[in-house]
């Protein structure tokens, strides 16, 4: 399988890789935060989103819907979809409910 390697020199060079889905395309961007943005839900649950010890690993925190978290320099080992967080809890989220990254 050949290396991308666009992805590999723009990996390199930047602080922190968000993916973002467009047209079956993943695009790269230097973030240092994000917004956590929960599905909606018809009943009056608190929305969390669970913090991991590792990717699909132990459940270590929650943060909550609308809360704003600080991400971690990784080297891209936690696969395409996982983005290791610093703050307000240390751990792993699923990056589809990230928004409003910068």
């Amino acid at each position: 399988m050949p290396i991308n390697t666009s992805y590999a020199l723009a990996k390199s060079q930047i602080k922190n890789l968000v993916l973002a889905e467009k047209t079956d395309k993943f695009l790269l961007a230097a973030v240092d935060s994000c917004e956590v943005s929960m599905p909606s839900s018809s009943t009056n649950e608190r929305l969390v989103l669970n913090v991991r010890e590792v990717p699909n690993g132990n459940i270590v925190g929650t943060v909550d819907d609308g809360d704003t978290v600080e991400l971690e320099t990784t080297g891209g080992i936690e696969g395409l979809f996982w983005v290791k967080i610093i703050e307000p809890v240390t751990g792993y989220v699923w990056t589809e409910y990230l928004t409003n990254c910068n």
